[in-house]
């Protein structure tokens, strides 16, 4: 494209293994992992190892725990052989050494930190044990096909080549795949495979702002309407707008879960900082599994109120750029959430942090919106909603049949002192709007002044 410098960006696509030998992926994983642990003891006896550059640092520990052609010719047993272990393959060995070093610096650099801050508090601990997933490099994966993918697994006795069948997202064509990471959870086996996608446009929010024509400013209210789109000339007037729904189908499902919870927790009652049931005389030990199946039970139940918090934040992100495609917008504003929102004691806003989506959603925009060339910016969140986007005066705040006020944070429809009145979703996406182009003004007008004198 003209004008347009291209780049990339790196996703993680989650793929679901099948296969009836999980068991092997548990063995290599478990192998994986004394692997792994050797070689952080050889860095923890010899931090003065970790001055080499990774490069470096992993011929050396190779050489010192598998030997050198010279060493076998003159019989010399390694340093740091690796014993009690089968015959490990070069790329997997290289896999666990990174990973290795990858925890041995992180280490490292507490420990310097604690150092530099007079050595307040206890000193960092190194790791007693390593739990992590295998990296799969090239040589230890292959044939990999749209449902299936051939991994080198360990069996408990010997290295086989294992097709595992799969299902999840489609890898894209012009995607190039990077090295995969295996991930048990409980019984079931994930393959997380990181991809290299191009990106068309990689220009700078102000190299586009002096190229691009329009913006949109998204709103975020907990209301049936998820999202609120606005899309804004630089001279700051409204072309359009869209609101995104879905609140009331998500509030459903959640509706259910909640009930279940809510029910759980009036069957039992606390005692002496102890859980009991409520229902009938049971023996402790009966009491004891009981309160264990509810706490399992609730666990799932909290899960899939993450679950579908997680569905919705994907499919309004999905939909805010799916609008700014077809509107050929290059700019998305939005309001900068990055710093935890507290909810404690503003049980005005009528929601919680169980509920409240707006940072997952914008955290999804940024991603899949550079994916499709398109830049997500930030504003400061202040005053957005309690101003009138016409005249800046204070807001209040109303629903049909209620009386309006400035702390009616529920309401829907607003009116100022000048008379302007409508949606108040859709005065804070024209204030998110109104202010990122007020400031990018500014910040050109003091270029200009800089650049002349």
């Amino acid at each position: 494209m003209s004008g347009k410098e291209t780049g990339f960006i790196t996703m993680t696509y989650k793929l679901r293994l099948y296969d009836r030998h999980q068991n092997w992926l548990v063995f290599t994983r478990q192998l994986y992992n004394q692997v792994v642990w050797h070689y952080y003891q050889i860095l923890m006896e010899d931090l003065s190892l970790l001055k080499q550059s990774n490069f470096l640092l992993l011929r050396t520990l190779e050489e010192c725990s598998i030997g050198t052609k010279k060493m076998q010719e003159r019989g010399e047993e390694p340093l740091w052989k690796l014993k009690d272990m089968p015959k490990i393959p070069m790329y997997f060995r290289r896999a666990a050494i990174n990973m290795a070093i990858g925890l041995a610096r992180s280490y490292h650099s507490s420990y310097k930190l604690w150092q530099e801050k007079q050595k307040n508090g206890s000193p960092p601990s190194p790791a007693a044990a390593i739990d992590s997933s295998p990296v799969f490099y090239k040589g230890m994966y292959r044939a990999f096909q749209t449902d299936s993918i051939q991994l080198k697994v360990f069996n408990g006795e010997k290295w086989v080549w294992m097709t595992y069948p799969y299902t999840g997202r489609e890898i894209p064509k012009e995607g190039k795949v990077l090295s995969p990471t295996l991930k048990l959870e409980k019984k079931t086996a994930y393959l997380h495979v990181p991809v290299k996608l191009p990106v068309e446009d990689i220009r700078t929010v102000k190299e586009r702002m002096k190229q691009e024509e329009r913006i949109c400013a998204v709103a975020f209210p907990d209301t049936d309407s998820l999202a609120v789109c606005v899309i804004m000339g630089q001279a700051g007037e409204m072309v359009k707008h869209c609101f995104i729904h879905g609140g009331r189908e998500r509030e459903a499902q959640r509706k259910q879960v909640l009930e279940r919870l809510e029910k759980s927790r009036k069957s039992r009652k606390s005692f002496g900082g102890t859980t009991f049931l409520v229902e009938g005389d049971l023996a402790e030990k009966d009491k004891g599994i009981l309160v264990g199946n509810r706490q399992r039970e609730n666990a799932v139940l909290y899960k899939k109120l993450e679950q579908i918090n997680g569905y919705y934040a994907h499919k309004v992100s999905r939909a805010v750029l799916e609008y700014c495609k077809e509107n050929q917008i290059k700019v998305i504003v939005v309001p900068n959430y990055e710093n935890i929102v507290s909810f404690d004691g503003k049980y005005y806003l009528h929601t919680s942090p169980f509920r409240w989506q707006g940072r997952a959603m914008i955290r999804n925009l940024k991603y899949k919106g550079w994916r499709e060339g398109i830049l997500v910016t930030t504003i400061r969140p202040y005053h957005i909603s309690d101003c009138c986007s016409e005249c800046g005066k204070k807001i209040e705040r109303y629903n049909e049949g209620h009386k309006a006020s400035r702390n009616y944070y529920g309401g829907q429809l607003f009116f100022c002192p000048n008379g302007h009145q409508g949606n108040t979703a859709l005065n804070t996406a024209k204030n998110i709007g109104r202010y990122f182009l007020r400031r990018f003004q500014e910040e050109s007008e003091q270029e200009d002044f800089v650049l002349k004198n």
